[in-house]
């Protein structure tokens, strides 16, 4: 029983995947061999069973439409043995699901649906081809196929120019079908590798154990892997007709591309063509601003008819007059809708022949050379943002004709439906008839936009190629005025209704530094003569020339901004964050500012005097506005802001006289004579010659110390000449050398310590006793 069912197991593979129509009956087949089979398939099919082989599926043809048919035969065969059974029937025989079977039932009508579609890609491939063949070989002169001679109108033109742009169009879209069937393709050809693994599955399934479910696995299996071969091929059909399609498009494109440079050679651009043309198109323009008038009073008439329908339709009570009020409504608002829609239009219309009108003057002005051609470049710009508008205007006038469609396509179905009450037949008429007038006004927009559009992309390339033939360096040069003009004319800030913009900025900047820079100059010598003239010291000039110069660079910023045409009511809104800066953020610079003020007009020390402020100590070297420059006497310059040296106790040692005592203080051992060393310290003060001779320096015995006799020698200097602590450096290195010399030692700190055994010796006595 074993060897019979697998000799019909096997039978059921090779008539199925290898033509099983031809060899049994199709209902045998998927019954699993319930037919007795011919003498030679039998044996062919027990050679098969013999050898374990399993037969492929079937591979679909790309190029036989012949075999194709046989195929689709052979499905619609098995498909119309299995429909004739039912699906519980069908299942018990094949020993699987009522579901199993209406799966395999919609596979099978795939694949009858399939194979239709690729006979005919087939031949629609052939005639493709031969199309784009003809096309190719055609040796005839485009220019030939022009029913007019030249010269050329420009509205003949126009049209010429809507009629390339539409296989332009064309072309776009094979462009993206191209690519759209691509990504169909790569998704088919995984679909057809996972299929192909799936039917390996069921094959190796199908070899460990032959039954009825494993048979019936590896057929579906085999069935899902030729739809998606199938599909396969015909997204390559698909793919292969974009790209004949858009090859025969950019060779009409290219011809016709041909024909328009030829029709713009031969235009009629002389002064008389171009004037007739532009009287025409103006009578256009007129015959449509004359029409507003009467859509005006149109519009006027529908609003009311539109209203009263309204108020007719809410006053209606009765449920079978309120069809009627309702579809009178619909009508006059239709009416109304229609109207407002044709003014909308026209008033677009009118826009669109003046584009029209602009563009040819622009032609014509090129033609005659009066366009700055270096100028290209913007007018292109405007150009593309002028065709987006239009694009976008296309999107929403699309978007109302959708709309309009779909309306009149509901009114017609019910013009066309026999349930429709005949006393409505009429209002649903006049209802339509407004709704295609509304569509017919779209359409003539459309046409319009489309046609503007057209001829403002193909002028653009005209003017990219014409910018082509410009020299570079014009090019450059009028780049760089075009953007520098641009950058110039930028608004900084406007106030008052003035403007501020960069190149009066700039301008104004420019006479404050140079202004500026020859002011510090001119004023510094002024300041130099006055000063000598009238015995200034360096504080007081330089406190003189900083006043000058601070009203010169107030004059120049006051006349830059008069050249310029810069009133001060332009900064009128920086008062107000100057205040807000000085409240908040610039209060220290602010104080900082005034103690400048207050310490140029009390000066409590001038230039060269030594202070003393905040910890530090050093001579003045500069006076600022905000802080004052210190140098100390290690060299340092200390910058120490004015506000410190008004809220700081300040030392000037230099107010009244350039006269600075210094002290020195060391200590010699105990022993030493007091008189030998106040005697040997003046003498070494009197040996240096940076120190005053009056006042006298003189020596002071200090204390008694721990461990030495305090001695301080005082001494004056003056500050012009030397520093109080480079000549007390210099003292203490004399006397360390001289004390030397002299057998006077310097002290140190130390300590004696003496250790007594009295206690001890008592306690040795009081033993002995006992």
């Amino acid at each position: 029983m074993k060897k019979i069912f697998s000799f019909a197991a096997a039978l059921l593979l090779a008539c199925s995947f290898v033509r099983p129509a031809e060899a049994v009956d199709a209902l045998s087949v998927i019954a699993g061999g319930a037919a007795e089979p011919a003498a030679d398939t039998a044996a062919s099919a027990d050679q098969t069973a013999a050898r374990d082989e399993i037969p492929q599926p079937y591979v679909p043809s790309a190029a036989d439409a012949e075999a194709c048919s046989k195929r689709l035969a052979e499905i619609e065969r098995i498909l119309a043995e299995l429909e004739s059974l039912k699906a519980d029937e069908a299942a018990a025989r094949f020993g699987v699901t009522a579901e199993d079977v209406t799966r395999r039932v919609e596979n099978l009508t795939l694949l009858k649906n399939a194979y239709p579609r690729l006979i005919n890609a087939i031949g629609r491939k052939k005639q493709d081809d031969a199309d784009l063949a003809r096309q190719k070989g055609d040796p005839s002169s485009p220019e030939l196929t022009l029913n007019d001679k030249p010269p050329y109108k420009l509205s003949y033109y126009d049209s010429y120019i809507g009629n390339l742009d539409d296989i332009r169009k064309q072309i776009d879209d094979a462009k993206e079908g191209l690519a759209r069937f691509d990504s169909y393709a790569a998704a088919s050809q995984k679909l057809v590798e996972e299929r192909e693994a799936a039917w390996r599955l069921a094959r190796d399934n199908y070899q460990k154990e032959q039954n009825q479910k494993t048979s019936w696995q590896l057929q579906g299996a085999a069935y899902l892997l030729e739809i998606a071969r199938a599909q396969l091929i015909l997204d390559g059909f698909e793919k292969e007709r974009a790209a004949t399609a858009l090859a025969k498009y950019e060779l009409q494109y290219q011809r016709r591309g041909y024909l328009q440079k030829y029709i713009r050679e031969n235009l009629d651009l002389s002064a008389e063509s171009f004037a007739a043309q532009i009287a025409a198109l103006n009578a256009e323009i007129k015959k449509l601003e004359d029409s507003r008038p009467a859509l005006n009073r149109q519009l006027k008439q529908a609003e009311a008819a539109a209203e009263t329908a309204e108020m007719k339709y809410a006053a209606v009570a009765d449920d079978k007059d309120k069809g009627a009020a309702q579809l009178e409504m619909s009508y006059r608002t239709a009416e109304r809708d229609r109207y407002r829609l044709q003014l909308e239009q026209l008033q677009e219309t009118l826009v669109l022949y003046a584009g029209r009108k602009r563009l040819w003057t622009l032609r014509y002005d090129l033609a005659r050379g009066a366009v700055d051609e270096t100028t290209i470049p913007a007018v292109v710009k405007n150009m593309n943002a002028e065709i987006k508008t239009l694009e976008n205007n296309l999107l929403d006038v699309q978007k109302d004709l959708l709309s309009l469609q779909s309306r009149q396509s509901s009114i017609s179905k019910m013009l066309d439906s026999e349930t429709t009450e005949a006393k409505y037949l009429p209002g649903l008429k006049k209802y339509s008839s407004a709704v295609q007038a509304s569509i017919d006004s779209c359409l003539s927009y459309t046409a319009a936009v489309i046609s503007l559009s057209a001829q403002e992309r193909a002028f653009a390339g005209e003017l990219q190629e014409t910018y082509r033939t410009v020299s570079t360096f014009d090019k450059i040069h009028a780049f760089w005025k075009t953007h520098a003009a641009t950058l110039l004319n930028t608004e900084l800030w406007q106030s008052g209704g003035y403007a501020v913009r960069l190149k009066e900025f700039l301008i104004a900047l420019a006479i404050i530094v140079f202004g500026t820079w020859g002011a510090r100059k001119l004023v510094h010598m002024f300041s130099w003569v006055v000063g000598k003239y009238f015995k200034f010291d360096e504080t007081s000039r330089r406190t003189f020339d900083r006043f000058v110069f601070y009203l010169a660079g107030i004059a120049i910023f006051l006349t830059a901004l008069h050249i310029v045409g810069i009133p001060l009511t332009a900064f009128a809104f920086l008062g107000g964050a100057v205040a807000i800066a000085i409240g908040f953020g610039a209060q220290n610079m602010f104080k900082n500012l005034m103690g400048g003020i207050l310490l140029t007009l009390n000066r409590p020390f001038r230039l060269g005097d030594v202070i003393e402020v905040a910890g530090v100590s050093g001579t003045v070297t500069d006076l600022g506005v905000r802080s004052t420059l210190i140098r100390t006497f290690d060299e340092k310059e200390v910058v120490v802001p004015n506000s410190q040296l008004l809220d700081n106790q300040l030392i000037n040692w230099s107010l009244s006289d350039a006269l600075l005592r210094v002290s020195v203080d060391f200590g010699v051992e105990y022993g030493t004579p007091a008189k030998k060393v106040k005697d040997v310290v003046l003498r070494i003060a009197d040996a240096n010659p940076k120190i005053l001779k009056n006042p006298a320096p003189w020596v002071y015995f200090a204390d008694f110390g721990d461990s030495e006799l305090n001695f301080s020698l005082y001494f004056w200097v003056n500050q012009k000449i030397a520093s109080g602590m480079k000549v007390s450096g210099e003292l203490r290195e004399a006397i360390q050398e001289v004390f030397a010399q002299e057998g006077l030692r310097m002290a140190y700190p130390h300590i004696d310590v003496s250790i007594s055994n009295a206690g001890e010796k008592q306690r040795t006595s009081q033993l002995q006793n006992l």
